[in-house]
């Protein structure tokens, strides 16, 4: 039996790509680990995962989110010095907490996010391959794309950093590290068109069984001959309350009904009798459902909902999500839609689009289609079985 050790950030967009490779090696015989900086042992150990290594005391709620996140993301210069924190300036403490955990799990190979700048370190001066399965689809944007997080990421000291710990040659593409090894992204050429070499697309991340966020709040459908509209902004910005109002005032008098998982915002406001509100909606039952999703452009929200075949209102907000709107709206497969700028009537119209049968819908379906032949956490789990031979 070999040993996996899975390195994750704490956001669950950061977390749930790794369970069902990890449940998948499991089945096959392998110890699986996890180390996350922030405590993670409740929810993965509902996964089925308990060698669960945590970095710091914090407990993963407690983390930086809701109205504070949402502040902060709207000042570009906070936010450059949040991602220099979260990439860099984190990453000597990181080492030091990752290193004792690989001494003591003792890994053959480290699969890790390529945004936790420890983990390629750690496994390279331990002599350890690792795989980059990456959160984003970072690995796939294009040479000539501009962006601020392109722009931001380009400026931090990634080559001095790296060079300090004895790794001169590092390979980044946005926020990630790429691994010399196997690097992994959670889509296939329908939406991003070809991989460019070194990258495995292998469809999309779904847990073959629990994954510990399961729950039966949805409840029964009000009507289900209604379309189902559900709306999610992510773990940690989802405190976005101009968003929520006018996708609500765009759907009085409409067919579909609305899901809407809005954090400590649920149970704020008077809604009408279509919508339902909740502080956080199961996102595959509820996907499972919809006709449409609306989303900040999360790369996991956006990997889910086409994994369902369900077409995309994106309206990005920060960081990775401009790239994966583009991509999303490239493909076909949704709209992008400002959310905070847009009128009823501009979403009302955009949400009868994708609700109906059209190009969009379509799209979205071949995707699905090729997600489903990609293999997923099996094939995922067989590329990381190679690094251990």
């Amino acid at each position: 039996m070999s040993r996996v050790l899975f390195v994750v950030l704490a956001e669950k967009g950061h977390v749930h790509p790794f369970i069902a490779p990890a449940q998948e090696l499991a089945r096959r015989g392998h110890q699986v680990g996890f180390y996350a900086p922030c405590d993670l042992r409740g929810p993965l150990a509902r996964a089925g995962i308990r060698d669960v290594f945590v970095g710091g005391s914090e407990p993963v709620e407690d983390a930086g989110r809701g109205p504070a996140f949402a502040a902060l993301v709207r000042d570009a210069e906070r936010l450059r010095r949040w991602i220099s924190a979260l990439l860099i300036d984190s990453v000597p403490l990181e080492v030091s907490r990752l290193t004792a955990v690989v001494d003591g799990f003792r890994p053959q190979v480290i699969v890790a996010d390529p945004m936790a700048y420890a983990a390629p370190i750690v496994a390279t001066r331990a002599g350890l391959p690792w795989a980059g399965v990456s959160t984003s689809l970072n690995a796939l944007v294009p040479d000539g794309w501009r962006s601020e997080l392109i722009a931001t990421t380009s400026a931090l000291p990634r080559a001095e950093l790296f060079a300090k710990y004895g790794l001169p040659g590092a390979s980044f593409r946005v926020s990630d590290c790429l691994s010399p090894h196997l690097n992994v992204a959670w889509t296939t050429p329908e939406l991003v068109g070809a991989a460019p070499p070194g990258v495995l697309l292998a469809g999309a991340s779904l847990p073959q069984v629990a994954r510990g966020d399961e729950s039966d709040v949805l409840g029964p459908e009000p009507d289900p001959a209604r379309p189902l509209v559900f709306m999610a902004l992510g773990s940690q910005i989802y405190h976005q309350p101009r968003m929520f109002e006018i996708v609500i005032e765009a759907s009085r008098g409409q067919a579909w009904q609305l899901v809407l998982a809005m954090g400590e915002l649920a149970g704020k406001a008077a809604l009408p009798a279509h919508v339902r509100a909740m502080a956080y909606a199961p996102q595959l039952a509820a996907l499972a459902r919809a006709r449409a999703m609306i989303s900040h452009g999360g790369a996991n929200s956006v990997m889910e909902a086409l994994a369902h075949g369900v077409p995309l209102l994106v309206s990005p907000i920060c960081n990775d999500q401009p790239h994966n709107a583009r991509f999303v709206a490239a493909a076909g497969a949704g709209h992008i839609c400002d959310l905070s700028r847009a009128t009823p009537d501009e979403v009302r119209a955009t949400l009868a689009t994708l609700c109906a049968d059209g190009p969009a819908r379509a799209a979205a379906g071949r995707i699905a289609d090729s997600y489903r032949l990609a293999g997923g956490a099996i094939r995922v789990a067989a590329a990381i079985e190679d690094l251990l031979r």
